[in-house]
């Protein structure tokens, strides 16, 4: 695959002063949005790295990137340019329209509760990805890619579902740099990737719980997993993807595995003694951050407490 900065606006020709106006080469076209990564506001992507689906992962799972699929209908509410005619008749722009967009999903309540917690004002950029996989930023100013400079954003009012209309939730936002669309746009061609971005899911939560109290000189500790939008058993978690702790002292377990109990892990540690305080979290040791990859998909987790007995 290409790096990354040798591939940004592939399909486009020189510039100057003023654009050719000529036909000829291919045309970037960015067909209905499908997908959004919003990454932090100023974020800019490395552009010596290959922009491949572990590079896109790595961004996810460091807490870079949080990616939205599914989108359902994309509604363009940008506003006009205001123009004021003299009295020669003559006209003068005298405020730009911003770009602003409604974007609806059909993926129920807990993602109605995850698009509400992105509500902020200048927190995030943001990249478009459309039904084709291709990709729409701008230029950052080291000339690699950065998203749009994102205002408001904001979860709209959940629709709520009708005998003719399922319940749909919203997100509405608002591009503050006109420019950054109009003339300094980054295109991302999908044959230079080799992921889909429509496939590419978000970070699942998960709810660790102990389900006793550890006893007095207790060898294992039984943690429960499940997933915070359904409550369902996670299984397939390793030993070595939870970090344990002892007050502040890391406590790893050194073997465990499911029990006969799905999404119940039975985790072998030291032995523990009285009032010990135990916490526990789903964490990728190796990377030192608090995503664990399970197949192709990632989860973090809250970090359960107990005291033993």
């Amino acid at each position: 695959m290409a790096i990354l900065g040798n591939i940004l606006n592939l399909v486009s020709c020189g510039l100057s002063a003023v654009l050719g106006t000529g036909t000829k080469g291919c045309k970037p076209f960015l067909k209905k949005v499908t997908a959004l990564s919003f990454v932090p506001a100023g974020f800019k992507l490395d552009s010596t790295r290959t922009l491949d689906d572990e590079y896109f992962t790595e961004l996810q799972a460091s807490g870079k990137l949080i990616h939205v699929k599914g989108i359902r209908t994309f509604t363009d509410n940008s506003s006009d340019d205001s123009m004021q005619e003299e009295e020669d008749g003559t006209k003068q722009v005298t405020k730009y329209g911003l770009y602003e967009f409604l974007v609806n999903f059909i993926e129920g309540f807990y993602f109605h509760s995850a698009l509400t917690s992105l509500n902020s004002y200048g927190d995030f950029d943001v990249i478009f990805w459309d039904r084709d996989g291709n990709g729409l930023g701008t230029k950052a100013s080291n000339g690699s890619l950065k998203g749009f400079t994102v205002g408001m954003l904001q979860a709209s009012r959940m629709s709520w579902a009708t005998d003719t209309t399922t319940q749909k939730e919203g997100l509405a936002f608002q591009l503050l740099e006109r420019g950054e669309v109009d003339t300094d746009y980054v295109f991302i061609d999908s044959a230079n990737l080799d992921f889909n971005p429509n496939r590419k899911d978000g970070i699942n939560e998960v709810v660790l719980s102990f389900p006793s109290a550890p006893a007095d000189l207790a060898t294992s500790i039984t943690i429960k997993a499940v997933t915070k939008q359904d409550s369902k058993p996670l299984g397939g978690v390793l030993f070595s993807q939870f970090l344990v702790k002892k007050g502040t002292t890391t406590f790893n377990p050194t073997a465990g595995d499911d029990s006969a109990t799905p999404g119940t892990y039975v985790l072998t540690v030291a032995a523990l003694a009285t009032n010990d305080a135990l916490s526990a979290q789903l964490y990728n040791n190796a990377l030192n951050q608090g995503v664990v990859t399970l197949d192709v998909d990632l989860y973090k987790s809250n970090t359960a407490t107990a005291t033993v007995i």
